[in-house]
């Protein structure tokens, strides 16, 4: 409720500031007709002072509902997220206790590394983005009927655009998602060079393997940065 809240807000606004510039040009018209001690033309109204009022008023009371909303909505939000990253950490943690010899074989340290560092804030991103996307169909619809309100029916041509752009961005995020897979490799592979480098210091230091080495993790490093 708090993040419907916080999507229409900002949808409502403008009608709030196309009123009250409204409410101003009227007044101004108004007065200017007055000094000049001209009749009002037809049409043309005076609108009493307390509308003016009520805009501030309504104004102030839909910005302090935003802020409320949106801290509100990313308190909850964070205490979710902070319970889904300790149970899932939870979970790696004791499943890693019980790994047979074949398991640990393939599960590196690495991998077991980044699925708590990388894997794992993805899945709290995920919590924060699925309770958005539940709102984003009402405020699309919102912001259509805003749009034909201000300007017309040629507000709708540019959500036209908008939606045409869907697929693209489908395409886009789906290609995105291949790189990071591929990229998760050299991730491991990188992890597991340095956790070993380390547990070996001792040989590398008797032998000087630190250059090559370091090579060695550049040359993985390069290639994981290549698919970012």
């Amino acid at each position: 409720m708090a993040r419907l809240v916080t999507e229409l807000i900002p949808v409502f606004i403008p009608i709030l500031v196309k009123l009250t510039t409204t409410f101003a040009q009227q007044k101004r018209l108004a007065a200017k007709h007055a000094l000049a001690a001209t009749a009002t033309p037809a049409g043309m109204a005076n609108p009493p002072n307390w509308q003016g009022y009520v805009l501030v008023v309504a104004m102030f009371a839909m910005l302090l509902l935003y802020s409320w909303s949106f801290q509100w909505f990313f308190f909850k939000v964070g205490k979710a997220t902070i319970i889904v990253r300790s149970a899932l950490i939870s979970a790696v943690y004791r499943k890693s206790l019980v790994l047979s010899a074949q398991a640990r074989s393939r599960l590196t340290l690495g991998r077991l590394t980044n699925l708590v560092s990388s894997d794992i804030s993805q899945v709290e991103r995920g919590v924060t983005n699925a309770i958005v996307c539940i709102t984003i169909p009402v405020q699309v619809i919102a912001s259509i009927i805003v749009l034909v309100y201000m300007i017309g029916p040629s507000g709708i041509a540019g959500w036209a655009v908008v939606i045409g752009f869907v697929p693209i961005q489908l395409w886009a995020s789906r290609y995105l998602v291949r790189l990071r897979g591929q990229a998760i490799r050299y991730t491991d592979q990188r992890i597991r060079a340095t956790r070993e480098a380390i547990q070996g210091i001792k040989v590398v230091k008797a032998f000087a393997w630190e250059q090559p080495i370091l090579e060695t993790m550049q040359h993985v490093r390069s290639k994981e940065v290549g698919f970012h």
